[in-house]
């Protein structure tokens, strides 16, 4: 019997801290669970170089607390162009058999980046940050920083002031999603997640 949902989160920044908090949300409330019973502790690594490093202490670090008591544990760390399975299967690696959230782990991975998320349903990314007219966009384009460059030049190019990078909007342009469903097709990686997401709430017990 479960009162507050408690989850936990390891992500690499403020980007993706937005935009797959809202995902949860959504996809809480679309399976019947409502968000206020949602508990976020979110824990961001701090060098992009060395995340898997700070996912291995991370996991070491939370064995020993109380953060094992969480229900669900969310890890997103971006593709880079490795593609989700290879990415998921190099982190459960780093999982050991025994440990206390082994069976309560779900994994985000944007391929190549979570930018490439904000962006993948045009009409809620425009209504989510106010543009007049949705950037043109490869569907997949497998190049450093292409999509990260691609949010910045949309800003600056329609006068929207950001201080954090766009990572402000991720929230509400989930929000403007119309289908989640037909969203995450885009996107293996964000499918995968999607479908995660989905078996989750729809076999806790309150």
């Amino acid at each position: 019997m479960v009162g507050k949902i408690r989850i936990l989160y390891f992500l690499e920044d403020r980007a993706q801290e937005g935009f797959i908090k809202a995902m949860i949300e959504r996809i809480a409330e679309e399976e019947s669970v409502p968000v206020e019973k949602l508990i976020h502790d979110v824990r961001s690594a701090r060098h992009g170089s060395r995340v898997f490093n700070e996912f291995k202490n991370f996991l070491k670090d939370i064995a020993k607390s109380t953060f094992s008591e969480a229900v669900l544990l969310v890890v997103a760390i971006d593709g880079n162009c490795k593609g989700h399975n290879d990415r998921i299967k190099q982190l459960e690696k780093m999982i050991k058999s025994d440990h206390p959230l082994r069976n309560k782990i779900i994994f985000a991975v944007p391929d190549p980046h979570i930018e490439r998320w904000y962006m993948m349903d045009q009409k809620a990314f425009k209504m989510g940050v106010g543009l007049k007219k949705s950037p043109d966009m490869a569907a997949y384009k497998c190049k450093k920083n292409y999509y990260k460059q691609l949010l910045h030049q949309t800003f600056k190019e329609s006068n929207i002031n950001s201080l954090l990078g766009g990572s402000e909007y991720g929230e509400r342009i989930v929000n403007q999603i119309d289908e989640m469903e037909k969203f995450s097709k885009v996107d293996a990686g964000c499918q995968s997640f999607m479908q995660s997401a989905k078996h989750f709430f729809r076999n806790i017990t309150f």
